[in-house]
Parts: C-alpha cells; structure tokens; sequence
C-alpha cells in the first residue's frame, strides 16, 4: 500500500485537486480553470454552473492530522484568493454571482473524505463563524471513496 510519507507534499496536492475535480464534475458543476495563476497567487480551481462562477480552494489532510484541512486557510490567504478572484473576473468577465468554497479533503487508510464547504468565507455556512460540525448536515457530500 502506498502511504502519503512516499508521496512529494505537490503531488498530494495535484491528487486532491484532481478528485476535487472530479467532484465537482459530478455535481453538475463545469470546469474552468485549473490551477489558475496571477501575481504568483494560484487559485486551484475555478468552476460555474448555471447558477454561479465558483473559486475553489482544495486543503488535504491526513486522517492522523489533528487539524480540519479548512484550518489552513488564514485571513491573508483568504485575501489572495480574493485578489485572484477580481483578475479572473477582470480577465474572464461574467454576470454571475461570484462564490468561493473549500474542498477539505482528510485522507484515511481505506478512503477520502470530502467536505464541500461553500461560501466559506461569507456565507451563512462561513467555515470560521460556524465550525465544522454545525455545518456538516448541509454539505453537498459526506463520503465518497476514489
């Protein structure tokens, strides 16, 4: 078995982002940039439906992690993020309503788990105003194995 020691931080990282993907492909969601970078900020996923243009930030963890993979994003990430999103918007322009989520992805022996936070930073669901577990019943996605 393969364990995440083997594995270089970046690939772990482009592994998460790509069952991000896959996540959101499943959900209706289309894929617009991957891995988008402007000012050497990096947005790691940008998607839209037919609703709203969503910016995707994706945090992995291992199960042993006595951390939520949400816990990284900080105040100064969050305004990167949000610096990318106003040059993606500038470059991309759309009508739609602009929302940015997490992607926490926890890694266990036998399976991912993901959560898909959304408006993470401003909703009603704002992972740092509510705390995981007050919102896990309105995730889109409990358990999914890759």
């Amino acid at each position: 078995m393969n364990t995440n020691k083997n594995i270089p931080k970046r690939a772990q990282g482009q592994i998460a982002e790509k069952q991000a993907e896959v996540w959101f492909r499943r959900n209706g969601y289309q894929i617009k940039h991957i891995n988008w970078y402007h000012n050497h900020k990096e947005i790691d996923l940008v998607v839209e439906n037919s609703k709203c243009r969503v910016f995707v930030e994706v945090k992995f963890n291992n199960a042993n992690s006595i951390n939520f993979p949400e816990a990284k994003i900080n105040k100064q990430k969050q305004q990167f993020l949000q610096q990318c999103a106003r040059s993606y918007q500038y470059e991309f322009p759309s009508n739609k309503p602009l929302r940015f989520d997490i992607i926490a992805i926890t890694k266990s022996p036998f399976s991912h788990q993901i959560y898909h936070v959304k408006d993470a930073f401003f909703g009603r669901h704002s992972y740092k105003r509510s705390g995981r577990l007050s919102h896990f019943y309105d995730i889109d996605f409990n358990l999914k194995r890759f």
